[in-house]
Protein backbone atom coordinates (compact mmCIF):
# COMPACT_ATOMS: atom_id res chain seq x y z
CA UNK A 1 0.00 0.00 0.00
CA UNK A 2 1.42 3.34 -1.06
CA UNK A 3 1.30 6.34 1.24
CA UNK A 4 -0.65 9.48 0.31
CA UNK A 5 2.51 11.42 -0.68
CA UNK A 6 3.57 8.50 -2.89
CA UNK A 7 0.13 8.37 -4.50
CA UNK A 8 0.20 12.12 -5.08
CA UNK A 9 3.64 11.86 -6.69
CA UNK A 10 2.48 8.98 -8.88
CA UNK A 11 -0.63 10.92 -9.95
CA UNK A 12 1.41 14.00 -10.84
CA UNK A 13 3.81 11.86 -12.85
CA UNK A 14 0.87 10.23 -14.63
CA UNK A 15 -0.87 13.47 -15.59
CA UNK A 16 2.30 15.31 -16.63
CA UNK A 17 4.08 12.55 -18.53
CA UNK A 18 1.51 9.95 -19.63
CA UNK A 19 -2.16 11.04 -19.71
CA UNK A 20 -3.23 14.68 -19.19
CA UNK A 21 -5.61 15.23 -16.30
CA UNK A 22 -6.70 17.62 -13.54
CA UNK A 23 -4.06 19.11 -11.26
CA UNK A 24 -5.92 22.16 -9.99
CA UNK A 25 -9.20 22.95 -8.25
CA UNK A 26 -9.94 25.35 -11.10
CA UNK A 27 -10.33 22.29 -13.35
CA UNK A 28 -13.55 21.34 -11.53
CA UNK A 29 -15.12 24.79 -11.15
CA UNK A 30 -16.60 24.83 -14.71
CA UNK A 31 -18.34 21.56 -13.87
CA UNK A 32 -20.34 23.65 -11.38
CA UNK A 33 -20.56 26.89 -13.37
CA UNK A 34 -22.13 25.44 -16.53
CA UNK A 35 -25.08 23.72 -14.81
CA UNK A 36 -25.52 26.76 -12.57
CA UNK A 37 -25.80 28.91 -15.68
CA UNK A 38 -28.43 26.70 -17.30
CA UNK A 39 -30.36 26.37 -14.03
CA UNK A 40 -30.71 30.16 -13.97
CA UNK A 41 -34.11 30.97 -15.56
CA UNK A 42 -34.47 33.58 -18.35
CA UNK A 43 -36.43 35.79 -15.96
CA UNK A 44 -33.23 36.27 -13.94
CA UNK A 45 -30.60 36.50 -16.70
CA UNK A 46 -31.22 36.88 -20.42
CA UNK A 47 -29.32 34.78 -22.95
CA UNK A 48 -26.71 37.49 -23.52
CA UNK A 49 -26.33 38.23 -19.81
CA UNK A 50 -25.91 34.52 -19.08
CA UNK A 51 -23.08 34.22 -21.61
CA UNK A 52 -21.35 37.37 -20.39
CA UNK A 53 -21.48 36.29 -16.75
CA UNK A 54 -20.57 32.61 -16.98
CA UNK A 55 -18.54 31.99 -20.14
CA UNK A 56 -15.57 34.25 -19.23
CA UNK A 57 -15.44 32.62 -15.78
CA UNK A 58 -15.50 29.13 -17.31
CA UNK A 59 -12.74 30.00 -19.78
CA UNK A 60 -10.62 31.65 -17.08
CA UNK A 61 -10.84 28.56 -14.86
CA UNK A 62 -9.96 26.25 -17.74
CA UNK A 63 -6.99 28.38 -18.76
CA UNK A 64 -5.74 28.38 -15.17
CA UNK A 65 -5.99 24.59 -15.00
CA UNK A 66 -4.17 24.26 -18.35
CA UNK A 67 -1.36 26.37 -16.91
CA UNK A 68 -0.82 23.83 -14.13
CA UNK A 69 -0.99 20.59 -16.11
CA UNK A 70 -1.59 21.37 -19.77
CA UNK A 71 -4.66 20.85 -21.91
CA UNK A 72 -6.65 17.62 -21.96
CA UNK A 73 -9.57 16.30 -23.98
CA UNK A 74 -12.21 16.50 -21.25
CA UNK A 75 -11.58 20.13 -20.29
CA UNK A 76 -11.36 21.22 -23.93
CA UNK A 77 -14.58 19.34 -24.58
CA UNK A 78 -16.30 21.10 -21.68
CA UNK A 79 -15.09 24.52 -22.85
CA UNK A 80 -16.50 23.98 -26.34
CA UNK A 81 -19.73 22.55 -24.93
CA UNK A 82 -20.10 25.64 -22.72
CA UNK A 83 -19.58 27.91 -25.73
CA UNK A 84 -22.19 26.00 -27.73
CA UNK A 85 -24.84 25.98 -25.00
CA UNK A 86 -24.31 29.58 -23.88
CA UNK A 87 -23.53 31.33 -27.17
CA UNK A 88 -24.44 29.24 -30.21
CA UNK A 89 -27.74 27.98 -28.84
CA UNK A 90 -30.40 29.07 -26.39
CA UNK A 91 -31.49 25.79 -24.75
CA UNK A 92 -33.69 27.48 -22.18
CA UNK A 93 -35.87 28.83 -25.00
CA UNK A 94 -35.59 26.32 -27.85
CA UNK A 95 -34.65 22.90 -26.45
CA UNK A 96 -37.22 20.30 -25.49
CA UNK A 97 -36.48 16.95 -23.95
CA UNK A 98 -38.41 14.24 -25.82
CA UNK A 99 -38.87 10.54 -25.22
CA UNK A 100 -41.33 7.76 -25.88
CA UNK A 101 -43.09 6.64 -22.75
CA UNK A 102 -42.15 3.11 -21.71
CA UNK A 103 -45.79 2.08 -21.83
CA UNK A 104 -45.70 2.55 -25.61
CA UNK A 105 -43.92 -0.79 -25.91
CA UNK A 106 -41.34 -1.88 -28.45
CA UNK A 107 -40.84 0.27 -31.54
CA UNK A 108 -38.94 -1.31 -34.42
CA UNK A 109 -35.85 0.29 -35.97
CA UNK A 110 -37.91 1.46 -38.96
CA UNK A 111 -41.12 1.96 -37.10
CA UNK A 112 -42.63 4.98 -35.42
CA UNK A 113 -44.72 5.64 -32.39
CA UNK A 114 -47.99 7.45 -32.16
CA UNK A 115 -47.85 11.11 -31.17
CA UNK A 116 -49.73 10.37 -27.97
CA UNK A 117 -46.81 8.23 -26.75
CA UNK A 118 -44.20 10.97 -27.23
CA UNK A 119 -43.45 13.13 -24.21
CA UNK A 120 -41.93 16.58 -24.78
CA UNK A 121 -40.67 18.75 -21.95
CA UNK A 122 -39.62 22.37 -22.41
CA UNK A 123 -37.42 24.22 -19.91
CA UNK A 124 -39.21 23.62 -16.59
CA UNK A 125 -40.31 26.49 -14.41
CA UNK A 126 -39.93 24.58 -11.16
CA UNK A 127 -36.44 23.95 -9.81
CA UNK A 128 -37.21 20.32 -8.89
CA UNK A 129 -37.94 19.44 -12.55
CA UNK A 130 -35.34 21.86 -13.91
CA UNK A 131 -32.41 20.08 -12.22
CA UNK A 132 -32.82 16.69 -13.99
CA UNK A 133 -33.70 18.51 -17.25
CA UNK A 134 -30.45 20.51 -17.19
CA UNK A 135 -28.17 17.66 -16.12
CA UNK A 136 -29.68 15.36 -18.73
CA UNK A 137 -28.95 18.01 -21.36
CA UNK A 138 -25.34 18.38 -20.21
CA UNK A 139 -24.58 14.68 -20.64
CA UNK A 140 -26.48 14.40 -23.94
CA UNK A 141 -23.50 15.23 -26.13
CA UNK A 142 -25.21 13.94 -29.26
CA UNK A 143 -28.48 15.59 -28.16
CA UNK A 144 -30.25 12.28 -28.49
CA UNK A 145 -33.77 12.69 -27.14
CA UNK A 146 -33.77 16.44 -27.62
CA UNK A 147 -35.49 18.76 -30.09
CA UNK A 148 -33.31 21.83 -30.58
CA UNK A 149 -35.04 23.86 -33.30
CA UNK A 150 -33.01 22.29 -36.11
CA UNK A 151 -35.30 20.45 -38.54
CA UNK A 152 -32.65 18.00 -39.74
CA UNK A 153 -31.97 16.92 -36.16
CA UNK A 154 -35.48 17.18 -34.75
CA UNK A 155 -37.05 14.88 -37.34
CA UNK A 156 -34.99 12.00 -35.91
CA UNK A 157 -36.15 12.61 -32.32
CA UNK A 158 -37.03 10.62 -30.39
CA UNK A 159 -34.93 7.94 -32.06
CA UNK A 160 -36.49 4.62 -32.99
CA UNK A 161 -35.59 2.18 -30.28
CA UNK A 162 -34.52 -1.45 -30.32
CA UNK A 163 -35.35 -4.22 -27.94
CA UNK A 164 -32.61 -5.22 -25.52
CA UNK A 165 -32.13 -8.48 -27.42
CA UNK A 166 -31.75 -6.67 -30.76
CA UNK A 167 -29.19 -4.28 -29.28
CA UNK A 168 -27.14 -7.07 -27.71
CA UNK A 169 -27.26 -9.04 -30.97
CA UNK A 170 -25.61 -6.04 -32.61
CA UNK A 171 -23.28 -4.92 -29.82
CA UNK A 172 -21.76 -8.20 -28.63
CA UNK A 173 -20.27 -9.20 -32.03
CA UNK A 174 -18.78 -5.71 -32.42
CA UNK A 175 -17.22 -5.91 -28.95
CA UNK A 176 -15.68 -9.29 -29.83
CA UNK A 177 -14.54 -7.93 -33.20
CA UNK A 178 -12.87 -4.98 -31.46
CA UNK A 179 -10.97 -7.30 -29.15
CA UNK A 180 -9.77 -9.47 -32.03
CA UNK A 181 -8.72 -6.46 -34.11
CA UNK A 182 -6.69 -5.08 -31.22
CA UNK A 183 -5.08 -8.46 -30.75
CA UNK A 184 -4.13 -8.80 -34.43
CA UNK A 185 -2.77 -5.25 -34.58
CA UNK A 186 -0.77 -5.59 -31.35
CA UNK A 187 0.66 -8.94 -32.46
CA UNK A 188 1.72 -7.43 -35.79
CA UNK A 189 3.24 -4.31 -34.21
CA UNK A 190 5.83 -6.41 -32.37
CA UNK A 191 7.21 -7.57 -35.75
CA UNK A 192 7.50 -4.12 -37.35
CA UNK A 193 10.15 -1.71 -35.97
CA UNK A 194 8.32 1.30 -37.44
CA UNK A 195 5.96 1.39 -34.47
CA UNK A 196 8.72 1.53 -31.86
CA UNK A 197 11.61 3.28 -33.62
CA UNK A 198 11.61 7.07 -33.30
CA UNK A 199 12.28 8.89 -36.56
CA UNK A 200 11.64 5.92 -38.89
CA UNK A 201 9.66 6.95 -42.00
CA UNK A 202 6.44 5.13 -42.76
CA UNK A 203 7.74 4.01 -46.18
CA UNK A 204 10.86 2.42 -44.69
CA UNK A 205 11.19 -1.17 -45.99
CA UNK A 206 10.21 -4.10 -43.83
CA UNK A 207 13.07 -5.99 -42.18
CA UNK A 208 13.78 -9.51 -43.48
CA UNK A 209 11.32 -12.09 -42.10
CA UNK A 210 12.58 -14.39 -39.38
CA UNK A 211 12.37 -18.16 -39.66
CA UNK A 212 9.69 -18.44 -36.96
CA UNK A 213 7.49 -15.63 -38.37
CA UNK A 214 3.90 -16.64 -39.10
CA UNK A 215 2.98 -17.19 -42.74
CA UNK A 216 0.29 -14.51 -42.73
CA UNK A 217 2.83 -11.93 -41.59
CA UNK A 218 5.18 -12.88 -44.40
CA UNK A 219 2.35 -12.55 -46.94
CA UNK A 220 1.40 -9.12 -45.57
CA UNK A 221 4.91 -7.87 -46.29
CA UNK A 222 4.29 -8.30 -50.00
CA UNK A 223 2.13 -5.16 -49.78
CA UNK A 224 3.50 -1.57 -49.57
CA UNK A 225 4.75 -0.67 -46.06
CA UNK A 226 2.67 2.54 -45.93
CA UNK A 227 -0.55 0.65 -46.73
CA UNK A 228 0.07 -2.03 -44.11
CA UNK A 229 1.16 0.37 -41.37
CA UNK A 230 -1.70 2.79 -41.97
CA UNK A 231 -4.16 -0.11 -42.03
CA UNK A 232 -2.82 -1.34 -38.68
CA UNK A 233 -3.17 2.14 -37.16
CA UNK A 234 -6.68 2.62 -38.59
CA UNK A 235 -7.72 -0.82 -37.32
CA UNK A 236 -6.41 -0.06 -33.84
CA UNK A 237 -8.20 3.28 -33.68
CA UNK A 238 -11.46 1.76 -34.88
CA UNK A 239 -11.19 -1.14 -32.44
CA UNK A 240 -10.33 1.13 -29.50
CA UNK A 241 -13.23 3.50 -30.21
CA UNK A 242 -15.84 0.81 -30.87
CA UNK A 243 -14.67 -1.11 -27.81
CA UNK A 244 -14.83 2.05 -25.71
CA UNK A 245 -18.44 2.59 -26.80
CA UNK A 246 -19.90 -0.90 -26.92
CA UNK A 247 -18.16 -2.81 -24.11
CA UNK A 248 -19.45 -0.50 -21.29
CA UNK A 249 -22.93 -0.36 -22.87
CA UNK A 250 -23.53 -4.11 -22.73
CA UNK A 251 -23.62 -4.36 -18.90
CA UNK A 252 -25.70 -1.17 -18.76
CA UNK A 253 -28.42 -2.89 -20.80
CA UNK A 254 -28.22 -5.75 -18.33
CA UNK A 255 -28.75 -3.33 -15.45
CA UNK A 256 -31.85 -2.04 -17.20
CA UNK A 257 -33.12 -5.58 -17.65
CA UNK A 258 -33.05 -6.18 -13.89
CA UNK A 259 -34.62 -2.81 -13.12
CA UNK A 260 -31.58 -0.98 -11.75
CA UNK A 261 -31.03 1.45 -14.64
CA UNK A 262 -34.00 3.63 -15.73
CA UNK A 263 -35.47 2.84 -19.11
CA UNK A 264 -34.59 6.17 -20.78
CA UNK A 265 -30.94 5.79 -19.70
CA UNK A 266 -30.54 2.33 -21.18
CA UNK A 267 -28.29 2.28 -24.29
CA UNK A 268 -30.66 0.07 -26.28
CA UNK A 269 -32.96 3.11 -26.63
CA UNK A 270 -30.18 5.28 -28.12
CA UNK A 271 -28.98 5.55 -31.73
CA UNK A 272 -26.05 3.28 -32.50
CA UNK A 273 -22.64 5.00 -32.18
CA UNK A 274 -21.63 4.12 -35.75
CA UNK A 275 -23.60 4.29 -38.97
CA UNK A 276 -23.46 1.91 -41.92
CA UNK A 277 -20.03 1.41 -43.50
CA UNK A 278 -21.72 1.48 -46.91
CA UNK A 279 -21.60 5.28 -46.60
CA UNK A 280 -17.84 5.17 -47.23
CA UNK A 281 -17.86 3.63 -50.73
CA UNK A 282 -20.91 5.73 -51.55
CA UNK A 283 -19.62 9.14 -50.44
CA UNK A 284 -15.90 8.79 -49.66
CA UNK A 285 -14.56 10.96 -46.85
CA UNK A 286 -17.90 12.72 -46.48
CA UNK A 287 -19.55 9.36 -45.86
CA UNK A 288 -16.76 8.20 -43.58
CA UNK A 289 -16.83 11.21 -41.26
CA UNK A 290 -20.42 12.35 -41.73
CA UNK A 291 -22.40 9.10 -41.73
CA UNK A 292 -20.27 6.15 -40.63
CA UNK A 293 -17.88 7.40 -37.92
CA UNK A 294 -19.32 8.09 -34.48
CA UNK A 295 -20.92 11.51 -34.00
CA UNK A 296 -20.17 12.05 -30.31
CA UNK A 297 -18.55 15.43 -30.88
CA UNK A 298 -20.61 16.62 -33.84
CA UNK A 299 -23.00 18.71 -31.75
CA UNK A 300 -20.01 20.32 -30.01
CA UNK A 301 -17.68 21.12 -32.91
CA UNK A 302 -20.06 22.02 -35.77
CA UNK A 303 -22.42 24.60 -34.11
CA UNK A 304 -19.87 27.47 -34.15
CA UNK A 305 -19.72 27.18 -37.94
CA UNK A 306 -23.50 27.00 -38.16
CA UNK A 307 -23.87 30.09 -35.96
CA UNK A 308 -21.36 31.99 -38.09
CA UNK A 309 -23.25 31.03 -41.25
CA UNK A 310 -26.52 32.22 -39.74
CA UNK A 311 -24.91 35.48 -38.60
CA UNK A 312 -23.62 36.07 -42.13
CA UNK A 313 -26.96 35.16 -43.69
CA UNK A 314 -25.51 32.09 -45.44
CA UNK A 315 -27.87 29.11 -45.83
CA UNK A 316 -26.35 26.14 -44.02
CA UNK A 317 -27.28 23.82 -46.90
CA UNK A 318 -25.43 25.95 -49.45
CA UNK A 319 -21.84 25.25 -50.51
CA UNK A 320 -20.55 28.16 -48.39
CA UNK A 321 -22.59 27.05 -45.40
CA UNK A 322 -21.35 23.48 -45.78
CA UNK A 323 -17.78 24.77 -45.95
CA UNK A 324 -18.24 26.71 -42.70
CA UNK A 325 -19.74 23.70 -40.93
CA UNK A 326 -16.96 21.40 -42.16
CA UNK A 327 -14.22 23.86 -41.22
CA UNK A 328 -15.70 24.36 -37.76
CA UNK A 329 -16.18 20.64 -37.12
CA UNK A 330 -12.67 19.58 -38.10
CA UNK A 331 -10.86 22.62 -36.73
CA UNK A 332 -12.34 22.17 -33.26
CA UNK A 333 -11.95 18.38 -33.46
CA UNK A 334 -8.25 18.95 -34.05
CA UNK A 335 -8.02 21.34 -31.10
CA UNK A 336 -9.90 18.92 -28.86
CA UNK A 337 -7.68 15.96 -29.75
CA UNK A 338 -4.56 18.00 -28.95
CA UNK A 339 -5.48 17.19 -25.37
CA UNK A 340 -4.29 13.60 -25.89
CA UNK A 341 -0.68 14.79 -25.56
CA UNK A 342 0.63 15.21 -21.99
CA UNK A 343 2.46 18.46 -21.12
CA UNK A 344 5.83 16.80 -20.49
CA UNK A 345 6.07 13.50 -22.39
CA UNK A 346 9.27 12.02 -21.00
CA UNK A 347 9.73 9.39 -23.72
CA UNK A 348 9.50 11.74 -26.70
CA UNK A 349 12.27 13.21 -28.81
CA UNK A 350 9.73 15.73 -30.18
CA UNK A 351 8.36 18.77 -28.38
CA UNK A 352 4.88 18.74 -26.90
CA UNK A 353 3.77 21.51 -29.26
CA UNK A 354 5.02 19.64 -32.31
CA UNK A 355 3.19 16.45 -31.31
CA UNK A 356 -0.03 18.36 -30.66
CA UNK A 357 0.24 19.92 -34.11
CA UNK A 358 0.66 16.46 -35.59
CA UNK A 359 -2.55 15.27 -33.94
CA UNK A 360 -4.52 18.39 -34.86
CA UNK A 361 -3.05 18.37 -38.36
CA UNK A 362 -4.70 15.06 -39.14
CA UNK A 363 -8.14 16.57 -38.51
CA UNK A 364 -7.35 19.89 -40.16
CA UNK A 365 -6.15 18.04 -43.27
CA UNK A 366 -9.67 16.66 -43.77
CA UNK A 367 -11.00 20.18 -44.49
CA UNK A 368 -9.35 20.69 -47.93
CA UNK A 369 -9.98 17.02 -48.73
CA UNK A 370 -13.73 17.57 -48.25
CA UNK A 371 -13.60 20.55 -50.61
CA UNK A 372 -11.62 18.60 -53.20
CA UNK A 373 -13.96 15.62 -52.99
CA UNK A 374 -17.06 17.79 -53.32
CA UNK A 375 -15.63 19.72 -56.30
CA UNK A 376 -14.60 16.53 -58.12
CA UNK A 377 -17.98 14.88 -57.51
CA UNK A 378 -19.78 17.91 -58.97
CA UNK A 379 -17.38 18.06 -61.91
CA UNK A 380 -17.88 14.39 -62.69
CA UNK A 381 -21.66 14.76 -62.44
CA UNK A 382 -21.49 17.72 -64.86
CA UNK A 383 -19.08 16.21 -67.41
CA UNK A 384 -20.41 12.66 -67.28
CA UNK A 385 -24.21 12.88 -67.15
CA UNK A 386 -24.47 9.14 -67.59
CA UNK A 387 -23.43 7.61 -64.31
CA UNK A 388 -20.46 5.24 -64.30
CA UNK A 389 -20.95 1.60 -63.51
CA UNK A 390 -21.88 1.25 -59.84
CA UNK A 391 -18.99 -1.09 -59.00
CA UNK A 392 -16.46 1.13 -60.83
CA UNK A 393 -17.67 4.20 -58.95
CA UNK A 394 -17.40 2.46 -55.60
CA UNK A 395 -13.91 1.20 -56.40
CA UNK A 396 -12.74 4.70 -57.34
CA UNK A 397 -14.24 6.22 -54.19
CA UNK A 398 -12.67 3.56 -51.97
CA UNK A 399 -9.30 4.05 -53.67
CA UNK A 400 -9.46 7.81 -53.12
CA UNK A 401 -10.50 7.48 -49.48
CA UNK A 402 -7.81 4.90 -48.72
CA UNK A 403 -5.16 7.00 -50.48
CA UNK A 404 -6.00 10.11 -48.47
CA UNK A 405 -5.98 8.22 -45.19
CA UNK A 406 -2.63 6.65 -46.08
CA UNK A 407 -1.32 10.17 -46.66
CA UNK A 408 -2.66 11.69 -43.43
CA UNK A 409 -2.74 8.88 -40.84
CA UNK A 410 1.05 9.06 -40.31
CA UNK A 411 0.40 12.43 -38.64
CA UNK A 412 -1.20 10.45 -35.80
CA UNK A 413 1.34 7.64 -35.87
CA UNK A 414 4.27 9.93 -35.05
CA UNK A 415 3.05 11.22 -31.64
CA UNK A 416 1.55 7.85 -30.72
CA UNK A 417 4.94 6.23 -31.34
CA UNK A 418 6.75 8.92 -29.35
CA UNK A 419 4.42 8.27 -26.43
CA UNK A 420 5.28 4.54 -26.56
CA UNK A 421 1.67 3.49 -27.21
CA UNK A 422 2.93 0.39 -29.02
CA UNK A 423 5.36 -0.79 -26.36
CA UNK A 424 2.57 -2.54 -24.45
CA UNK A 425 -0.19 -4.97 -25.31
CA UNK A 426 -3.62 -3.27 -25.00
CA UNK A 427 -5.36 -6.37 -23.60
CA UNK A 428 -4.34 -8.86 -20.90
CA UNK A 429 -5.05 -12.03 -22.91
CA UNK A 430 -3.94 -12.57 -26.51
CA UNK A 431 -5.40 -15.34 -28.65
CA UNK A 432 -2.73 -14.95 -31.31
CA UNK A 433 0.09 -15.00 -28.81
CA UNK A 434 -1.36 -18.05 -27.11
CA UNK A 435 -1.95 -19.95 -30.36
CA UNK A 436 1.60 -19.19 -31.47
CA UNK A 437 2.96 -20.81 -28.30
CA UNK A 438 4.15 -17.59 -26.63
CA UNK A 439 1.73 -17.69 -23.72
CA UNK A 440 -1.79 -16.34 -23.37
CA UNK A 441 -1.15 -13.72 -20.68
CA UNK A 442 0.38 -10.43 -21.92
CA UNK A 443 0.48 -8.26 -18.79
Amino acid sequence: MKSLPELAEFYQHLTHHVVPGPNSYSYFVPLLLLPTALLTPPSVLSRRQLALVFLPAICACEMHSWGTAGIDVISLDLTLWSFVLLVCRDPRRTHRRVWISESAGYVSEKGSSGAEDVVEEAYPEGLARRIPWVFTLLVSLRLTGWKIGDASHDKTQPPARRSRAAFLKHAVPIAVQSYLLLDVAAFYVRTDPYFTTSGMEIDYPFPPPSAEMATWLVILRLLPPRLIRCSVLAGQIYAMVTGMFYIPLIPMVGLNAVGILPYEWSPHTWPLPFGSFSAVPESGLRGLWGKWWHGMNRQITAPPGRSLAQALGIPTKSTKGYALLTTSAFFFSGVMHMGLIPPEPQTSLLSTRWMRLHVAGFFWAQIPAFGFELAVSKLVAHLIPQALDWSVTRALVIAWTASWLCLTLPLLAVPFRELCYWHHYPMPVSLLQGLSGQGWWTW
